[in-house]
């Protein structure tokens, strides 16, 4: 799927954004977007609200990084380079990995698959 690529705004620009967003310089949600150049509403909307919370949270880039107080990962899983992993970390996700299968190959008898 070929989409737009991630770009990583600075912090002064996601406070500049905000603001003229929430100051009504630049439209709505969706024309502010647009006129700021983003990749969609959804980011200007993200903004507005850790702005709001607090400032200072533009500061910090959250993805794929736990925004929950509970330490709890969101997102899609970080990707495992098998030969970057010492040899007992190999073995871990190795078993891991196998484990999984396993389970999947499970469920797909018990529900009529191949």
């Amino acid at each position: 799927m070929a989409g737009k690529p991630n770009n990583k705004y600075s912090p002064e620009f996601k406070k500049e954004a905000v603001e003229k967003y929430l100051s009504g310089e630049l439209g709505g949600l969706t024309i502010s977007a647009r006129k700021l150049g983003l990749r969609s509403k959804e980011q200007l909307r993200q903004w507005s609200i850790l702005y709001r919370e607090d400032p200072e949270l533009l500061k910090h880039d959250g993805r794929g990084k736990s925004s929950a107080k509970d330490g709890v990962r969101k997102g899609r899983p970080k990707k495992v380079n098998v030969d970057e992993l010492d040899k007992d970390e190999q073995i871990e996700y190795l078993k891991m990995e196998n484990a999984i299968l396993k389970k999947a190959k499970a469920l797909r008898k018990n529900y009529g698959g191949h």
